[in-house]
This record gives C-alpha cells, sequence and structure tokens, in this order.
C-alpha cells in the first residue's frame, strides 16, 4: 500500500499545477460559465437560446478542428511548452470576447478563435504530463488532475453570477482571462513531463511510455471506434444537461441566485465523481465503474421532466448530472490509457476527443431549438435517457483491457 501510494509523495505538484491549469484553461472554467453566460448575453443582445447555446459548438468546434494536431504535438514534442503558450492565448482571447458587439456571428468567432486560443489547456493536454509520472494509481491521479475543472465547476457560477450581476456579462470574461493568465505561473515552475525534465537523469521513463497501439493499429480495432460512439453520445448529453440547468430551473420559477447555488452543487459532485471513479477503475472492472457513473444522468433527467420541481429533486438531478459529468472527463484519458496505452496516447486521444466534443457540441443547441419550439425541455430530457442508455451499454461491453506493462 505505502509503495504504491509513493508516486503521489513523489509527484503531487506535477498534479498541482495540472489541477490548476486544468481548471482554468478552455474546457475548465469556459464551459461551466455557458449556462451562467445564456441569459445575460439573451437579454443584452436580444438572442434566442437557441442561439446563445450555439456558442457551444463553435466552442468545439475549435476542440475538433485542432485535437488531432495537439496529440501530435503532445507526443513528438511534450506537453510543458504548449500548455504554457496556450493559456497565455487564452487569457489575450478571454479580453477580446469583450469587445464584440451584437452580432452572432462576431460572437460565434469569438468563441471560436478562443477555443482555438486554448486548446492546449485541454485535458489532452494536462492528462498526459500526469500520466507519464504515475502507473500503480493512475486512475486516482488523472482524477485528482482533472478535479480542477469540477473546482472551477464550483467557483465560475458564483463569481461569474456575482460579477455579472454587478456589472455586466464582459466581467465575466474578464476575470477568467485573469484566471488563465495566473495558472500560467504554477504551469511553468511545477509542471514537467516523465522523461523531459530539465534532468532527465533524476527519473528514469517508465517502458510503459513506448508500449500499445498505434494510430493505425487502433483504427482497426472496433472498440475504438465503440469507445469513440460511447463518448460521442454521453458526452453530447451531459453537457445539454449542465449547459441548460439553469435555465430550466429558472422557468420553473427557482430564483436565479438559487439555480446558480444548485449548478455550484453539481460542481462538488463533479470533484466527488471525478475522485472516486478514479480510485474505483484501480480497483475494480473500468467498464462496470464506468457504466455505474455514466447511467446517473437518466435518473436525474427522470427527475427534471416532472411537472413540479422541489429542492431535494433538483439537488438530486444536478448531485446525478455532476457525478456522471465528473467521471467522464475522468474515463476518457483513462480508458484510452488502459485499452490503447501511452504510446500514441496524444493521438488516440486526440481522436477520442475529437467524437466526444463533437456530441457536446452538436447537442446543446439541440435541446435550447427543442425549448424553443416546445416551451419546455420534456422531448429533450427523453431524449436523452434513451441516448444516455446508449452509450452506457457500449462501455460495459468494452471487455478486459490488454496489458502493456
Amino acid at each position: 500500500m505505502d509503495q504504491e501510494y509513493s508516486e503521489f509523495r513523489a509527484h503531487w505538484p506535477i498534479l498541482i499545477a495540472a489541477a490548476i491549469g486544468a481548471g482554468a484553461g478552455v474546457t475548465g472554467a469556459m464551459v461551466y460559465s455557458l449556462g451562467i453566460m445564456l441569459n445575460p448575453l439573451s437579454d443584452t443582445f436580444g438572442w434566442s437560446r437557441a442561439e446563445v447555446s450555439g456558442a457551444k459548438t463553435f466552442l468545439t468546434l475549435g476542440f475538433v478542428a485542432t485535437a488531432p494536431f495537439v496529440g501530435y504535438v503532445a507526443d513528438k514534442y511534450g506537453v510543458r511548452k504548449i500548455a504554457l503558450f496556450s493559456l497565455g492565448l487564452l487569457s489575450v482571447a478571454m479580453v477580446g470576447i469583450t469587445q464584440m458587439n451584437g452580432n452572432i456571428l462576431v460572437f460565434y468567432a469569438s468563441i471560436f478563435a478562443l477555443s482555438v486560443a486554448g486548446c492546449c489547456t485541454t485535458p489532452l493536454v494536462w492528462t498526459r504530463g500526469v500520466a507519464t509520472w504515475f502507473h500503480n494509481r493512475r486512475g486516482l491521479a488523472l482524477g485528482l488532475t482533472l478535479t480542477g475543472t469540477g473546482i472551477a465547476g464550483i467557483l465560475v457560477p458564483i463569481f461569474l453570477s456575482a460579477l455579472v450581476d454587478r456589472y455586466d456579462w464582459r466581467a465575466g470574461y474578464l476575470a477568467m482571462a485573469v484566471a488563465a493568465a495566473l495558472a500560467i505561473i504554477p504551469a511553468y515552475f511545477l509542471f514537467f513531463e516523465n522523461g523531459r525534465q530539465k534532468n532527465k537523469a533524476e527519473t528514469k521513463p517508465s517502458p510503459a511510455l513506448h508500449s500499445g497501439f498505434t494510430v493505425p493499429e487502433a483504427f482497426r480495432s472496433l472498440r475504438f471506434w465503440q469507445f469513440a460512439f460511447a463518448f460521442m453520445l454521453i458526452g453530447g448529453m451531459i453537457s445539454s444537461l449542465m449547459v441548460h440547468l439553469v435555465p430550466l430551473l429558472t422557468d420553473a420559477n427557482m430564483p436565479r441566485s438559487m439555480a446558480v447555488r444548485i449548478a455550484g452543487v453539481m460542481g462538488a459532485a463533479v470533484i466527488l465523481g471525478r475522485v472516486t471513479t478514479g480510485f474505483l477503475v484501480d480497483k475494480f472492472h473500468p467498464p462496470y465503474v464506468a457504466a455505474f457513473f455514466l447511467s446517473m444522468p437518466m435518473i436525474g433527467c427522470v427527475l427534471l421532466s416532472g411537472s413540479e420541481l422541489p429542492l431535494w429533486v433538483v439537488v438530486g438531478a444536478a448531485m446525478s448530472i455532476g457525478l456522471a459529468a465528473g467521471s467522464e472527463v475522468d474515463l476518457v484519458p483513462y480508458l484510452t490509457a488502459r485499452y490503447f496505452g501511452l504510446k500514441s496516447y496524444g493521438k488516440l486521444y486526440g481522436w477520442v476527443f475529437v467524437f466526444f466534443y463533437a456530441g457536446v457540441g452538436i447537442v446543446p443547441p439541440i435541446f435550447g431549438r427543442v425549448f424553443d419550439i416546445n416551451g419546455n425541455y420534456d422531448i429533450a430530457l427523453q431524449f436523452a435517457v434513451v441516448a444516455l442508455a446508449i452509450g452506457v451499454l457500449s462501455i460495459a461491453t468494452l471487455g478486459r483491457p490488454p496489458k502493456f506493462d
């Protein structure tokens, strides 16, 4: 037991830096800000919910367009330099978005540019660095790394809502710009990759870094496509539930301040989901652990589709969504490493990232469109239950992972 956790004693600074970077990065603070910004942007510029939700598509388009390239660069040159550079660009892009006018196309273009600027602040980069240092408790290490986005899920709704209420929507983007800039400090001093640190004699690179599937080998595997398709469905549904939770609650006559607090509860559940999933996948059959957590939003959908939404129902729904949201982002890098190895980890994770964020980008605007047509989210919630069930079944039947190390 002591030997298993010795990795944490030796490499905890890398975990801290990676967690901060993930939280301040484009898939952390920016993603959690969309639900908070939806109503203020709609009220300011007169855009519909479907139009504002469309920002998710353009945010995702930036991820999809750059993920394979980021994976290639990460595998070939390492992740430290690209993470530092991307954090700086992301901060500048956040400031730039405050200068947009009421043209929806300018908004979409700004979001896309922001996504491209922050493309090397995604979990692909941070988990690539952490995975090289951890073997015995890699699942828990990746879970702890990605708690950074869960912490963002708690803090962003509270602080951004307060800033927007006191000033306007621009204050929210300026605050996120400052956070991205400050994240450069721990990343510069603490974030290194095994085999690429300043003194390479300090640590002998693990043989596991050179074992696993190549990209062509993975593409010929049915398991890879089963894996990618499952997370495309699951990512799309969970992302939609997160983006539309606050508007759904305010539509049910819940005060906005209370709805924002509920979003914070969801952020706390994200952290719990990440740490718990990371711990359990090191102990039990990973697909079964994944299926358990990823099926939870189906309960949330059922709870939220009721005609009345008492507080306990809303909290339960938010917890179920948050637990799954925490698990999914943890499971994608973990299962990629377990089923396909570290040899081409960055490239393969980049391609899984494409599928995952294709779902994340496409489905939230559909939810918004369903609301615009029907005046409620009932049909969207029913569709989410079916799609989640298909995705969970695909994950549960992946089989036993191969042994690479």
